[in-house]
């Protein structure tokens, strides 16, 4: 069976998702291509063995920390432009791959190009009604672009076999046109928790003491982790540990000075095993890094991109398992910044909390499960049934 992976390229998560489906597709003897752009692009392009396609670039703008709707919807007038040429570099990928099945994540376009050409499609998305705006925010503009990005949204899901939510059950309030080909399948993760080696035995393979306290940092592809690193370098004397590890993206561009207490990776392919030896985790609040977090069972620090709203529901999610709190990125400075750390890696509520949510997601096996879901849409146009 030949199936064609489309991640967003946007941050790195999407991209993390679609590699562990294809390490599992091979594994039952599928081969896989993938098609992407920006920091998927690069990603799977430097970082990994498999074949990828490029694709027009979508990008997101705002400063350090700070996502800007606003001025994304005004640079992106050629957004219709750039979405009818990603359709033409889409049915062209799949007219010269001939795949049974495509697999698009959260990549809109996908569906539709499928859908003209007669190829089942499964969409895999943790965010099917997506907002832009705050709750207490009374924007005309954001409204009225997160209405219509809702509704194309939702017709688009339509167009699709199946839907796949990398979540747990009712995570997530699915919209009513939808709902008959939604499938809570739980975190699509490269490693799987329950066979991963222990903590002490990931420290001693990489080199690292069973004594020592360990922080790491994650901040995912875009630049909208800097802000976060350069707080996080600048308290590293403050912080009580051994060992902070700071891990950027492809497409993070920062100078950070390395030593043999803090440690800068740019990128980690088992990035899971990294999280697993460490006593505590400072990230951002994409879901993808959110369901490693709750699998693994880390306390953490969540500091969500201001202006994100699906970051902030994803951060609220993960405090509200009493796994994380939640850091406001505006406010934060290098001593708050160590100060929460600092009381957060001795909090008894927060490693008991985390080992609860580690035993509630401990009953998914999210990549097996989509695998199926995808081999059972491929070539059949029929939907998956539950």
């Amino acid at each position: 069976m030949k199936v064609l992976l489309i991640p967003c390229g946007i941050g790195m998560g999407h991209t993390s998702r679609s590699v562990a489906l294809a390490q599992k597709l091979e594994e039952k003897g599928d081969e896989v291509l993938f098609a992407s752009y920006g920091s998927g692009y690069q990603t799977l392009n430097e970082y990994s063995d498999y074949d990828v396609e490029e694709l027009p670039t979508i990008k997101f703008y705002g400063s350090s920390g700070e996502l800007n709707f606003k001025h994304t919807a005004r640079k992106s007038i050629d957004a219709p432009y750039i979405f009818l040429k990603s359709i033409y570099h889409e049915s062209r990928i799949i007219k010269e791959f001939n795949p049974d099945v495509v697999v698009s994540d959260s990549h809109y376009s996908v569906p539709i190009t499928c859908k003209v050409l007669g190829i089942p499609c499964v969409l895999v998305s943790n965010d099917l009604a997506p907002e832009l705006k705050e709750e207490y925010q009374k924007d005309r503009t954001l409204e009225y672009l997160e209405n219509g990005l809702q509704r194309f949204i939702k017709d688009v899901s339509r167009l699709c076999q199946s839907i796949i939510i990398p979540d747990v059950q009712k995570s997530y309030e699915v919209p009513s046109q939808v709902l008959d080909r939604v499938n809570f399948t739980g975190p699509i993760l490269k490693m799987n928790p329950k066979t991963m080696d222990g903590k002490n035995e990931l420290r001693e393979r990489f080199g690292f003491e069973r004594s020592e306290k360990m922080v790491m940092a994650t901040v995912g592809g875009s630049e909208f982790g800097n802000k976060l690193l350069k707080l996080l370098h600048q308290a590293a004397p403050d912080l009580d540990c051994d060992r902070l590890i700071l891990v950027t993206g492809p497409q993070i561009k920062l100078d950070l000075e390395s030593s043999p207490r803090v440690i800068c990776k740019r990128f980690l392919g088992d990035i899971m095993e990294w999280m697993k030896l460490s006593d505590f985790l400072v990230s951002l609040a994409g879901h993808t890094t959110s369901m490693e977090i709750a699998s693994l069972g880390i306390p953490s620090l969540m500091v969500p991109i201001e202006n994100h709203p699906e970051q902030m529901k994803n951060a609220m999610k993960m405090k509200n398992y009493g796994i994380a709190q939640v850091q406001n990125m505006g406010t934060l400075t290098p001593e708050i910044l160590s100060e929460n750390i600092n009381r957060l890696l001795e909090s008894q509520d927060l490693r008991k909390n985390a080992e609860k949510t580690r035993n509630i997601f401990s009953k998914y096996n999210g990549t097996e499960e989509a695998v199926n879901i995808i081999r059972s849409c491929a070539g059949t146009g029929d939907e998956v049934s539950h």
